[in-house]
């Protein structure tokens, strides 16, 4: 399972959807992120909970370790996956309007063919498999 900065930052941060994730995320037998995700979790929970983004960083890379969330690199060919997942379903061509970043969640989700589980709707809108 590939999760995103949505569900990293909704947890860390206790809202409303915590728990589903975590339920939704126990069966899994790899749970995976990307240094994208962990950063962008970062800046969310930051701004959330008023702590310094290096603090942020810190809490976020011990609830990885916590939640057995593997910190995987984000491959080259991601680039190309997300570029493509831009074409399909990017902002404006598409009801999905994917930014930058959920092209590049779609792409390493696609790369290490893992559900991805999102907070957001937009990817419903794809064809990636959903957790």
């Amino acid at each position: 399972m590939f999760i995103d900065a949505t569900v990293l930052s909704a947890m860390m941060t206790d809202e409303e959807e915590a728990r589903a994730f975590a339920i939704r995320m126990q069966p899994a037998t790899a749970r995976m992120t990307s240094p994208l995700s962990a950063a962008n979790a970062a800046i969310l929970v930051s701004d959330i909970l008023g702590l310094s983004p290096t603090e942020a960083g810190e809490a976020v890379r011990t609830f990885l370790q916590l939640m057995n969330i593997q910190l995987l690199a984000v491959p080259p060919r991601a680039a190309a996956l997300a570029t493509e997942a831009y074409q399909r379903y990017g902002q404006g061509d598409h009801r999905a309007r994917l930014s930058l970043d959920d092209c590049m969640t779609y792409a390493c989700a696609r790369y290490y063919r893992q559900p991805l589980l999102s907070k957001s709707d937009r990817f419903s809108q794809t064809d990636i498999e959903l957790a």
